[in-house]
């Protein structure tokens, strides 16, 4: 009777063990998203380096109802380009002229030259990109992810320091690449609105 009741109890054990959740090492990353966020807007400077030119510029990023607008001023805040995002189109403003295209990233390639993923941006920018191979620190933050974007250039992003904002964890210092272009971005400033 004895050896029944100890097997009894090593099955029940057992079972107790199994209905126990077991914790993925990405969930972290899992909660981090900020889906659960319609709204929001990230501040801060952004460099543009390449063989040709070096130039920077203050930046405004909002993203409202999976559409965004980006905003680059000079230091003194002078506007150098304004982009809206809308249902079919996005419109950029550029020295006091409108140019209208389907694809936010090919409108700032044309008229600035500078190649930046924008329609990728609510992932990379909030550190939520997936892509083969992302590397993660012991935080489980992403550290490292590459990716191909809709223009089939591919980009490789590195970020170098978080902070909470919101119960999220969100990137302050990042930099992207894509061959022998780099655009090194410091966000000094997070802010989402909840649904």
């Amino acid at each position: 009777m004895k050896q029944f009741h100890l097997i009894l109890l090593m099955f029940l054990l057992f079972l107790g063990g199994c209905a126990q959740r077991i914790t993925p090492p990405d969930e972290h990353a899992q909660q981090n998203r900020p889906e659960k966020y319609n709204n929001w807007r990230a501040t801060g400077k952004l460099a543009f380096i390449s063989p040709e030119e070096r130039q920077s510029a203050n930046f405004n990023w909002q993203y409202r109802e999976q559409k965004q607008t980006l905003t680059l001023n000079t230091f003194i805040g002078t506007q150098v380009l304004k982009l809206q995002e809308f249902d079919q189109h996005s419109v950029l403003t550029l020295e006091d002229n409108t140019y209208t295209s389907e694809d936010s990233s090919d409108l700032v390639y044309r008229l600035s030259g500078w190649q930046l993923p924008v329609s990728q941006a609510p992932q990379w920018l909030t550190g939520n990109i997936e892509a083969p191979g992302n590397q993660y620190n012991d935080k489980q933050q992403l550290t490292q992810a590459t990716w191909q974007d809709e223009q089939g250039l591919r980009w490789q992003v590195a970020y170098q320091t978080y902070q909470r904002v919101n119960g999220l964890t969100l990137p302050t210092r990042l930099t992207l690449t894509h061959k022998d272009i780099t655009i090194k971005i410091r966000i000094s400033n997070w802010h989402f609105e909840t649904l």
